[in-house]
């Protein structure tokens, strides 16, 4: 009995305790911690989500047509799918394998795909079979600061069913 009227006087003397402000060392010690290549913080940009541009095939169409520097189209299929057929000039980032890719370093993205890591300040245009890891790896690619998106939700199916209308 004496040791619950104890608790109670201790329970009751927190209400009426005045908060005190949290200190600016107790709140360095809870920034998000750098795990692996990822950075956790990173992802809280998402609830913030620039809106990618969504492209239908006509877009991707001029965009092969013209091949500007400033545009890169990546194709985010596994390697096997990319071998059997992909939009010409696009660049294989496969998003199931390799998610954070456009995280690694510009040395280690370079030795994993084989290309130069596309910079920040570039368009980048994601496919892949239907639009769904295209759409992943676009949001995905927000998080790592890449502002200048696009993403062509028809994806390789449509490119290939009005290709081959066009024959």
């Amino acid at each position: 009995m004496a040791r619950r009227l104890a608790v109670s006087r201790s329970i009751s003397g927190l209400a009426s305790a005045p908060i005190k402000p949290v200190s600016a060392s107790f709140k360095a010690a809870w920034q998000p911690q750098k795990i692996g290549f990822f950075q956790p913080h990173r992802f809280y940009s998402v609830l913030s989500l620039q809106p990618a541009k969504l492209f239908k095939y006509d877009d991707m169409k001029r965009i092969v047509d013209e091949a500007k520097p400033e545009t890169v189209i990546l194709d985010v299929r596994e390697p096997v799918e990319f071998q059997e057929g992909h939009i010409p000039g696009a660049r294989n980032v496969p998003f199931k394998s390799s998610p954070g890719a456009l995280d690694l370093s510009e040395e280690d993205f370079e030795d994993a795909f084989g290309f130069e890591k596309p910079s920040k300040d570039l368009e980048l245009v994601f496919y892949c079979l239907g639009g769904v890891r295209s759409t992943a790896a676009e949001e995905l690619a927000h998080s790592f600061g890449y502002n200048k998106r696009a993403n062509y939700v028809g994806s390789w199916e449509d490119w290939v069913a009005h290709e081959n209308q066009r024959k």
